[in-house]
């Protein structure tokens, strides 16, 4: 009979153990190493050995980001001080009150120049034009109208009454030198001159004949005549108007009388700077 060598009957004792579940026996050779979970081996060594590579390489210090001149110049640019904020802050105020100062004050009034503009467009653009040019009533541009009123109170009394209050048709009136002969009543189309006596107070009758003096028909103004509000006044800086708004000759007396009629002649020379 065959003798079974003693290590094959412990490795089928061993075995037997292991398929009941029992523990081997103590005198067996060490059991094997757990077998190694699927997709372990030098596979699962990988992650370790990479970082003792990492852990050995020297780290290489990252590059700093680029900054622009203007931006590195505003970063090192001195700060203005917490204390200095509010003096700059009220600063633009100061500027408005120190102005304010020195400029004369506005009573919020249109000047008597830009309340005439208003009034020509309202009431006389629709005949002498927009710009003055004329249509149904005569031109004022190109010095038309100082050539018939070289002083501005013949102008001022014409307007005032009208053409027929002048007198009836025919009737001349303006320069008599003027240059071609005096105008005459109705002779221009035929169509009258209407009175504003009734739609216009004389402050407005002041302020609509200087502008179409001054900007339709281009007449240069003494600026001596002009006050500091900008007022038309005589040559002897009296004004044109008393503290009611009313028409006054250069002594302080009404210009107009009870009919409406100068209570002065016109001078009728032309007037220096009109040309």
């Amino acid at each position: 009979m065959t003798e079974v060598p003693e290590h094959l009957l412990k490795r089928s004792k061993d075995r037997r153990s292991a398929m009941s579940g029992e523990a081997p026996s103590g005198d067996s050779p060490a059991a094997a190493a757990p077998a190694a979970e699927p997709g372990s081996g030098v596979e699962a060594t990988a992650p370790a050995a990479a970082a003792k590579v990492a852990a050995a390489t020297p780290a290489v210090a990252a590059e700093p980001a680029f900054v622009p001149p203007y931006v590195e110049a505003a970063l090192k640019r001195k700060k203005i001080p917490v204390w200095a904020m509010p003096v700059l802050a009220f600063l633009p105020v100061w500027v408005f009150i120190y102005i304010g100062g020195l400029s004369p004050a506005s009573d919020g009034k249109p000047t008597q120049l830009a309340q005439g503009q208003a009034i020509f467009a309202a009431q006389c653009a629709g005949c002498h034009g927009s710009a003055g040019g004329g249509g149904v009533g005569r031109p004022m541009n190109e010095g038309n109208l100082i050539k018939t009123f070289p002083d501005i109170i013949g102008q001022l009394e014409f307007v005032w009454l009208g053409s027929n209050g002048v007198g009836p048709a025919g009737t001349p009136y303006g320069d008599p030198d003027r240059e071609g002969g005096q105008h005459k009543t109705l002779s221009y189309n035929g169509n009258p001159m209407p009175a504003f006596n009734k739609s216009l107070k004389q402050s407005e009758l002041l302020a609509v004949v200087r502008y179409e003096r001054e900007v339709l028909s281009g007449y240069k103004i003494d600026p001596t005549q002009i006050d500091a509000k900008g007022q038309l006044t005589y040559g002897n800086s009296s004004p044109y108007l008393d503290a009611e708004g009313q028409l006054v000759t250069p002594e302080g007396k009404p210009l107009f009388d009870s009919a409406g009629k100068l209570t002065i002649e016109p001078n009728w020379t032309m007037p220096v700077g009109s040309k």
